[in-house]
């Protein structure tokens, strides 16, 4: 009786852990705020969509999604580093989620590092907030210190610590006391209560908040074939309207905050950005790095992107507007010394299926190797050395990063200068080596700009480059948090109720803009670039009504107040 009953005991056992294993991700969510459309999954792979199979970043985007012209076709999100014992652990993505096989799933962790299907299901979507509805939120809250009109949906179900709302608006009730996505706090209790006036803590005009993480309820790492760090990711991604700024209007940001809920050190840890590039026509790209200036960069061949002249078949193309695009590390994890490793090293390998290119130059497949590829070395452990394609078995100068000249330098070593075979590529931005004790994070941010406007052939990629310092010279100067609050009397408005026409004046200060708000949260009005004191704000159709105004002043303080309209 006894065998009976231990294999039954097994086999229920067996089911219940198989019960535990996490799936797939399958929401999505995108990013469109300004030139840029960005389709994002709620795993660890960006840019692509699984089902249909299309290039997700597209600059400039068309009038519907998937249309526009592509920069960009995947990427993927890979951690790996080494316990106190020095086994590896390592979580990749790559084209393995196509087929259901990953090493990534979404959700938190609990403090013992796991998880389960419930929680990962819960988790399977993106939470996407507009800065307008932030703005509408501040003034309905702030006017009166109440809410009045109805709570925007993505506020109410943004999955800030104990959201008592999340159960209604979300489906589910988030895990007790477990910080998640970040906001601002008005009472200060360490809880997330939207209709209290409490908000999404976002950066941009737009922004998509998500998690994962490579424990998957004791799911099997298919695309690495390692096993867990017990990390848990918080990802952000953000853009900018860019009014009247051709940079922000033609860059999107990254944000990845890694946390170790292992009961161990992760040592010589190293962030990865897998991609693969899909510029305009994909027959004919470029790529290469700046590693001064952190940045991976993408171009075309020549001065006319297509097979022949600008046909592709019927693919979208540039044809004779091309321009480049890089992926800038704006920040990275630090070491022990407090030192930026966010661009470590840059490499490329190959599609082993077209071409046989050399066998170490190709697809990793088990850990090790793509740890290899993530600390800068071949597949096999050959260093990346400089010049040619790069890989020199037989010896040469160690250089970590591939390609790393200006195109438009005759003397530099870029795709421009070095004939390599026609291999289909695949990129990866390294960062690292850092540590992480146990309950410790690290964060990494990127920035995906294109710059139009450049010349070809070999294009001078300089323009890009001050693209970039000026990226980061503007992020430097943000706040992760919305505009302060200003003081109430900072504006006035007269007269109030409107009839037809009414006077905004501003005090000590001077108006940059001024967003108007009916009762239920929608914008209505939009006055940009005013630079003045005063606002004559005419009702022209607005229906009778209650609305909210937030006022953008030249110290960055916002102002909001009510109108009513008869």
């Amino acid at each position: 009786m006894k065998r009976p009953l231990v294999f039954t005991f097994l086999f229920c056992f067996a089911i219940q852990a198989f019960s535990q294993a996490c799936a797939v991700s399958t929401d999505t969510a995108h990013l469109d705020v300004n030139n840029a459309r960005v389709i994002l999954q709620a795993g660890a792979d960006m840019f692509w969509n699984r089902g249909d199979g299309y290039a997700g970043y597209v600059n400039p985007k068309g009038n519907t999604a998937p249309s526009g012209i592509p920069n960009i076709a995947t990427t993927g999100f890979w951690l790996g580093g080494l316990d106190d014992g020095g086994n590896l652990k390592l979580a990749a993505s790559m084209y393995g989620a196509y087929q259901g096989q990953t090493d990534w799933w979404p959700g938190p962790l609990d403090m013992e590092g796991t998880t389960n299907s419930a929680i990962c299901t819960n988790f399977d979507q993106l939470w996407k907030v507009n800065h307008d509805e932030i703005l509408s939120h501040i003034a309905d809250f702030t006017s009166d210190g109440d809410i009045d009109g109805p709570v925007p949906q993505s506020i109410l179900a943004w999955p800030g610590k104990d959201n008592p709302e999340s159960m209604s608006a979300n489906g589910f009730a988030l895990p007790a006391a477990q910080t998640l996505a970040p906001f601002v706090d008005r009472n200060g209790n360490g809880k997330y209560e939207p209709n209290l006036g409490d908000y999404p803590k976002i950066k941009g005009d737009q922004a998509i908040w998500w998690i994962f993480n490579d424990e998957g309820g004791g799911s099997i790492h298919y695309e690495s074939n390692s096993i867990p760090n017990r990390a848990e990711v918080h990802a952000m991604a953000y853009a900018f309207e860019g009014s009247g700024d051709e940079n922000l209007a033609n860059t999107s940001f990254y944000e990845f905050t890694i946390f170790n809920r292992a009961a161990e050190n992760m040592n010589d840890l190293y962030t990865s950005l897998w991609l693969t590039s899909h510029f305009g026509c994909p027959v004919d790209d470029f790529f290469g790095c700046i590693s001064e200036e952190k940045m991976a960069i993408f171009y075309n061949e020549d001065e006319e992107d297509g097979q022949i002249g600008c046909d592709c078949g019927g693919a979208p193309s540039f044809c004779d507007n091309i321009p480049v695009t890089g992926i800038k590390v704006l920040s990275g994890p630090k070491n022990d010394n407090g030192e930026d490793t966010g661009f470590s090293s840059f490499i490329y390998f190959n599609n082993p299926g077209l071409l046989n290119p050399p066998i170490a130059t190709t697809d990793p497949a088990t850990d090790i190797e793509f740890y290899n590829y993530q600390r800068g070395t071949w597949r096999d452990g050959t260093p990346l050395t400089l010049g040619g394609s790069g890989y020199n078995p037989s010896g040469g100068s160690p250089h970590p990063f591939a390609l790393d000249g200006n195109p438009a330098e005759a003397d530099g070593w870029s795709s421009c200068t070095t004939t390599l075979p026609q291999y289909d590529r695949r990129l990866l931005i390294n960062s690292g080596p850092v540590n992480l004790s146990p309950g410790e994070s690290t964060s990494i941010c990127y920035a995906v700009m294109t710059k139009f406007g450049v010349n070809y052939p070999c294009p001078d990629v300089t323009p890009l480059i001050e693209m970039g310092n000026a990226i980061e010279e503007f992020c430097a100067s943000l706040s992760p948090a919305n505009e302060p609050i200003a003081a109430a009397n900072a504006t006035q408005f007269y007269p109030n109720p409107l009839v037809s026409e009414g006077k905004l004046t501003a005090s000590g200060e001077q108006i940059e803009s001024v967003r108007l708000f009916n009762v239920n949260g929608q914008l209505v009005r939009h006055y940009k670039d005013l630079k003045a004191n005063e606002l004559i704000i005419s009702r022209g159709g607005l229906p009778a009504g209650l609305y909210y105004y937030a006022t953008l002043l030249g110290n960055g303080q916002l102002a909001t107040r009510k109108i009513a309209i008869q």
